[in-house]
């Protein structure tokens, strides 16, 4: 049995226990504390969609012919308790699927202000950007917004420029559930590069000057000849 489903069925016995401790009327601690028990079921208190700046939502080739991935996200605690995140991720729908996320550019030595894709000249503020900042304790009403940036090899040839592509999402809570969302986002690949043809570098086997050496000799051979 994996970890994460042993941990889902603790989860609901425990949810289970409680509503029949209340039931009896027996005296529990208020809901809001208890913290992640779901009794609905793994995500049901969780809404996570595409953000509202949907148009950002791009998987853009980079320079060095590895893909950007630009997606806003909305996360929202919506019952009472809380959600802790511990990890969260981008899977895309070929493979290998995993997609890099990137790191944090602030750091003890750097204070930068921004990420940015290796190359690439698009600078994102960093408030903006949800990489450094999703995982976290997430109690109720509470929400996470922003852009989550990743980076990935490049799609097979199969999928087309400015076709939308259903991009996985997902989170890991404190009880090991694993929850995901689907979401769309646009790819967009760099115009293909024209071949330069070949530069011819040899020069003809004979020169002009050597073609006329050439022609004066056969002419000499043929005035020998008729003597």
């Amino acid at each position: 049995m994996k970890k994460g489903t042993t941990a889902i069925n603790d989860s609901k016995m425990l949810a289970r226990e409680w509503h029949d401790l209340d039931a009896a009327g027996i005296p529990l601690a208020p809901l809001e504390n208890r913290i992640g028990v779901d009794p609905l079921g793994a995500g049901s208190s969780l809404t996570i969609r595409r953000g509202r700046d949907g148009m950002r939502s791009e998987i853009r080739e980079l320079k060095d012919g590895r893909f950007a991935y630009i997606l806003p996200v909305f996360i929202r605690r919506n019952r009472p308790g809380k959600t802790i995140i511990r990890e969260h991720w981008l899977e895309a729908p070929w493979l290998p699927p995993n997609i890099d996320l990137l790191e944090d550019p602030r750091d003890e030595r750097r204070r930068l202000q921004w990420y940015s894709f290796p190359g690439d000249t698009e600078r994102f503020w960093r408030d903006k950007v949800l990489n450094h900042r999703i995982n976290g304790g997430l109690p109720f009403g509470s929400i996470r917004e922003g852009l989550v940036l990743g980076i990935g090899l490049r799609p097979p040839e199969e999928y087309k420029d400015r076709q939308q592509i259903e991009i996985t999402f997902g989170i890991l809570d404190q009880w090991d559930n694993e929850i995901v969302a689907k979401m769309q986002m646009r790819l967009s690949r760099l115009p293909a590069r024209v071949k330069k043809a070949p530069v011819r570098t040899r020069g003809p086997l004979l020169s002009h000057l050597q073609g006329e050496s050439a022609e004066k000799q056969i002419r000499a051979d043929a005035h020998m000849a008729k003597k």
